[in-house]
């Protein structure tokens, strides 16, 4: 079987009667017959979950992919990283670009250019930690080239829109290692790259597919013990090579259970039963030759498609697609599309097995494409998350020394959580990488993954908050149909020119489209407020919640931006010291989840006013209220000018030695988000900035 190839740009014939244009939409069911379909809940609980699927895609980034839908944390985040430049992260340093030095995310508009076949770029081990700069964030294209930047808009991903539009979408999901495609899929399937080396790892970079050199046990071998029935689906016909249209079969390698010895052993086996394991893990002996149906994606899922129709589907699924089909560039978003829609309808068309089905679609990474957001990362010496050395960028020679180097969490990728119990359009912001999977359904199950480190358990959720199963609305939405899309493409894609960066001077910021999104709860609440002493800033750190929040703190006055990551634990306080040096000059971010961000800038001067504004968020559970204190120690009368999300700004006179307190009622500005900006008069280097979301169901928290 041939082995993984990294593409060249391809074109793709039309004529096709496989791929063929068909008319209208996807038909739905009128609600009254879906409604009439739909059983009662038994439990109105996780336990009415009978079955998951999961569906696991090549290398496309968040904000490639859906930085400009509305709702989302996307282009338009407010709190989006500020660079040591000044710039905000969007405008990412080039120094190819003579319109300002910095290139912006820049659209790749699929009816003017073929950026269905885009070339993949740079997704390594060492270039997406140069990317990642240690947090700093500045060095997208320099690592992966000024194609980074590009992205999507509804017309480009239909289909992927309407149904993320349609559900419930994840705008926190990282992948798991800053890496390529092997060591995400293997925390996706096995909660670990073993980074002690016991077992054949750490597993940096992508192995020869389909040979063993792992030796850990994976999270179906669990299931298998356990006795709970799953099965690997992939099509097994001869086919991954770079010639079209044979790429539409087989599996990629993207089977990440091949690379295990237990398979081989198993397959090996003369006991039927034993046997049993490689079968479910679709690690058999042969390959089927091939049919040259590649194009016609029933064909490619029809044993998926046949145990949906016969209601034999197991409880746990992964469905494992062909290259063609994938979504790893330059294979086309629109077969992806195609064979996300297929798994859909085998699946929709058993209501009964619908309504009791949970489907996860996510991606194993981003490919080299750029996302706006740090991921969280552990503070250094957190067991199971560092590696010694960093892996080289040529596969086969050994690690250069270096210092330890965080293994995650990677870039955000995308990830479309579809059941009955998720349907509304719903945006899910708590962090989740691909353990969470695994920790979904240990929840279900019941079955244990002892590989996910206890990092990872603390920072990343299980999936469990994208859901309400006390509502379960089955009705299938109305979705772009995929073959009119795919039919369309093979027609004007070869008459396109390959996309490009904007020209000098036609950079514009993209937009994101206007408009909300019900949100899920989170369960966290940080509030970080500063004080500052003679040579240092103080940052106090809370979260009362019920998860522990990972916080990013980026120290910009420093002439090498220093960025120091914490961990802040459930009903936890935590205070940690910045160094002002000599200058007693500060400027100080700290970042977290779903947008939140604290900001303090000062100097000298403005230290020796004795002024410091601090953030509570008190009240009830159910009804938080936030307040703001500014607080003069000094002998000077100030005027701080406050401003809120809203852009109203008040002017509130505080005289030495005195103080002020001012509350405000985030109900009334969008739905609890608040943004709180403190200015003095006269002092221009002083600035406070609190911005963030109270979370309804949490205890009170004081600053």
């Amino acid at each position: 079987m041939p082995g993984r190839a990294e593409f060249t740009r391809r074109r793709f014939l039309g004529g096709a009667a496989a791929v063929a244009a068909s008319a209208g939409l996807l038909a739905r069911p009128d609600r009254g017959i879906a409604e009439t379909l739909a059983r009662p809940r038994l439990t109105g609980s996780l336990d009415d979950v009978e079955h998951v699927v999961i569906l696991m895609q090549e290398n496309r980034s968040f904000d490639h992919y859906y930085g400009t839908m509305a709702g989302v944390r996307g282009f338009g985040d407010r709190a989006a990283l500020q660079l040591a430049s000044g710039n905000d992260v969007l405008h990412q340093p080039d120094a190819l670009r003579l319109d300002g030095g910095y290139l912006l995310p820049f659209r790749v508009d699929t009816a003017k250019v073929d950026g269905q076949d885009m070339g993949d770029l740079a997704h390594d081990w060492d270039t997406t930690h140069l990317a990642w700069d240690g947090g700093s964030y500045d060095q997208w294209t320099l690592a992966k080239t000024e194609m980074t930047m590009g992205f999507f808009d509804v017309p480009d991903i239909p289909f992927h829109r309407a149904l993320a539009a349609a559900f419930t979408i994840c705008d926190s999901y990282h992948c798991s290692i800053m890496g390529p495609t092997t060591p995400n899929r293997l925390y996706h399937w096995t909660g670990t790259i073993d980074p002690a080396g016991l077992a054949g790892g750490p597993a940096t970079s992508n192995p020869p597919d389909y040979q063993p050199v792992y030796s850990w046990t994976t999270y179906p071998e669990r299931l298998q013990a356990a006795g709970i029935d799953w099965q690997v689906y992939a099509n097994h016909e001869v086919g991954d090579s770079s010639t079209y249209p044979d790429d539409f079969v087989g599996d990629y390698g993207d089977n990440p259970l091949w690379l295990f010895q237990a398979y081989h052993d198993a397959l090996a086996s003369p006991h039927p039963k034993v046997r049993q394991l490689a079968k479910r893990a679709a690690v058999l002996p042969d390959w089927l030759p091939y049919s040259g149906k590649g194009l016609e994606v029933n064909h490619v899922i029809a044993q998926f498609r046949a145990d949906c129709k016969a209601g034999t589907l197991p409880a746990v699924s992964w469905v494992v697609a062909p290259y063609g089909y994938c979504e790893h560039p330059a294979a086309r978003p629109v077969d992806g599309e195609a064979y996300v829609q297929a798994v859909l309808r085998a699946l929709w068309a058993n209501p009964a097995l619908w309504e009791s089905t949970v489907v996860l679609i996510n991606y194993d990474e981003n490919d080299g494409f750029f996302d706006h957001v740090p991921p969280p990362v552990p503070p250094p010496g957190t067991a199971d998350e560092f590696l010694p050395a960093i892996q080289p960028i040529l596969d086969g020679l050994p690690p250069a020394a270096g210092p330890p180097t965080p293994i995650g969490l990677g870039p955000r990728v995308p990830m479309t959580v579809i059941s009955p119990w998720s349907a509304g359009g719903w945006v899910n912001s708590q962090v989740f990488d691909h353990t969470s999977v695994l920790r979904f359904l240990e929840a279900w199950t019941g079955v244990a993954e002892p590989n996910i480190s206890a990092w990872r358990r603390s920072v990343c959720g299980d999936l469990t908050s994208c859901f309400d199963f006390a509502s379960s609305d089955t009705v299938i939405p109305l979705l772009p149909d995929t073959a009119a899309l795919r039919a369309r493409a093979n027609k004007i894609d070869p008459t396109l020119p390959a996309p490009s960066t904007p020209a000098l001077g036609a950079q514009t910021v993209p937009i994101q489209a206007a408009g909300t999104a019900p949100a899920r709860p989170l369960p966290y609440q940080p509030l970080v407020n500063f004080s500052v002493g003679a040579a240092a800033l103080s940052l106090h750190l809370a979260n009362s919640g019920e998860a522990t929040v990972n916080l990013a703190a980026y120290a910009q006055q420093l002439v090498v931006q220093a960025v120091h990551n914490y961990d802040v634990a459930a009903g936890a306080q935590l205070t940690k010291s910045v160094d002002l040096g000599d200058l007693a000059a500060y400027d100080t971010w700290v970042h977290g989840p779903n947008g939140f961000l604290a900001h303090a800038a000062g100097s000298g001067g403005t230290n020796l006013l004795g002024v410091e504004a601090t953030l509570s968020i008190t009240g009830s559970a159910a009804d938080p209220a936030l307040s703001l204190q500014i607080a003069n120690a000094g002998l000077l009368s100030v005027t701080a000018q406050i401003t809120d999300l809203s852009g109203a700004s008040q002017s509130v006179v505080v005289a030495g030695g005195s103080d002020q307190s001012l509350a405000f009622d985030p109900s009334t500005v969008a739905s609890g988000w608040y943004d709180l900006t403190v200015t003095l008069d006269g002092y221009p280097g002083y600035a406070r900035r609190f911005a963030g979301h109270l979370e309804n169901g949490l205890p009170s928290i004081t600053g």
